[in-house]
């Protein structure tokens, strides 16, 4: 686990300079199952039955994504990170609150057209050395499909996480490894960066989690 003491990130323009040399060494893209859809049968089953089969209301509530103060409880962000990580307010934010390493990974069109997102930044106060962020956005199928073709292009390989769709990869810099991990739900795209996979994959449980907690007819 990266330390206040330990390897740190360079303040987030430098970092973003490493990040863009480090994709140039990016890992040899894998397929990603999980974003294949399945194989349809050769043949088409036959009804057994002609009567009318009820569906359910195709009404959907509109999905409500926490704030950032509700988003990751600090326990886990703290767990997952280090004792001294808060969550960081706008003057502690640095040039950027957007998720600066999707940019350099070539997800900004995503980013764009996502229905709606929410990202925050979690780190070491007055410190731009030390920080993760975190994401939580409304997708559509379109969406979907491009995210997964990135996702493949950028080198990121499916990740066991119970029946949740993660892709992970590890990038190393100067300052040491992180680890962006995306989380696929239906409509839902999660994104964390803490700088171990394991710690990764345990913020965006807990993100997923808090999205349920706010959405219990949808996930």
């Amino acid at each position: 686990m990266m330390t206040n003491g330990d390897a740190r990130r360079q303040p987030a323009r430098a970092i973003t300079r490493g990040i863009l040399a480090a994709a140039t060494a990016a890992l040899v893209s894998v397929s990603l199952v999980g974003c294949t859809p399945p194989v349809a049968d050769a043949e088409p089953v036959e009804p057994t039955s002609s009567e009318p089969v009820e569906t359910a209301d195709p009404g959907v509530e509109p999905l409500v994504i926490p704030s950032c103060e509700q988003m990751l409880p600090e326990s886990v962000a703290k767990e997952a990170f280090g004792p001294g990580t808060e969550l960081l307010v706008l003057d502690d934010r640095g040039p950027s609150i957007d998720p600066w390493l999707l940019h350099s990974e070539g997800f900004d069109p995503l980013l764009d057209t996502v229905a709606q997102r929410e990202q925050c930044i979690w780190g070491y106060p007055k410190s731009f050395h030390t920080f993760f962020t975190v994401m939580i956005a409304e997708i559509s199928s379109t969406d979907v499909e491009a995210l997964c073709t990135q996702l493949n292009a950028s080198g990121y390989e499916a990740t066991e996480n119970g029946d949740v769709e993660t892709y992970t990869h590890q990038e190393e810099n100067a300052d040491g490894y992180f680890s962006p991990t995306h989380f696929l739900v239906d409509d839902l795209w999660i994104y964390a960066d803490p700088t171990r996979a394991e710690g990764s994959i345990q913020v965006g449980n807990a993100l997923l989690e808090q999205v349920r907690t706010a959405n219990p007819t949808r996930y």
